[in-house]
């Protein structure tokens, strides 16, 4: 609850910085920037997948038109690629709990490397429901437009995953 409040506060706070006043506007300095693109990563992470409430709030993160640069296969483009991922990953892996271990940004962008752990619920790269308790990590990048995602990347140890989940 703490994220959300503080979340909403930086996007109130952005958007005020960004409305125009007799002809000036007032920008926000990089350090604010960069600021707020790791208040908008921790809020997505521990409010959205920790909280399991990134269908609620994906629409308050993610453009429109947002782009991810290595989808899954059959990820449709835009806010429903993103929606698309997030369906996947919580179907199969619902208890799925992150934490940042590292996190880096500028004005522009935001990485962030993380673990996460959960239980193999659903079929996930292919492979039916295990019931295993499987660790995974990985490390995302987002380019961050007007205080939301408008292009990702991530590389996660898909294989790391794939061998807890087949027990090798």
């Amino acid at each position: 609850m703490k994220n959300a409040i503080l979340f909403l506060f930086t996007l109130l706070y952005l958007s005020s910085c960004m409305e125009t006043t007799n002809s000036s506007s007032k920008a926000l300095t990089n350090a604010e920037l960069i600021a707020a693109n790791k208040r908008l990563v921790e809020y997505w992470i521990y409010e959205g997948w920790n909280n399991n409430r990134n269908m609620e709030i994906i629409d308050s993160v993610f453009a429109q038109d947002w782009h991810d640069l290595n989808p899954i296969p059959g990820t449709p483009d835009g806010i429903e690629g993103a929606k698309y991922f997030v369906d996947v990953y919580r179907k199969a892996l619902p208890d799925i709990q992150f934490k940042i271990t590292h996190i880096v940004a500028e004005p522009d962008w935001v990485t962030f490397r993380f673990t996460a752990e959960a239980t193999h619920r659903d079929t996930l790269l292919g492979i039916p429901a295990t019931g295993k308790r499987i660790t995974t990590s990985g490390i995302v990048m987002h380019k961050v437009v007007n205080g939301r995602f408008v292009e990702s990347v991530n590389e996660i140890d898909l294989l790391g995953m794939y061998q807890q989940m087949m027990g090798k």
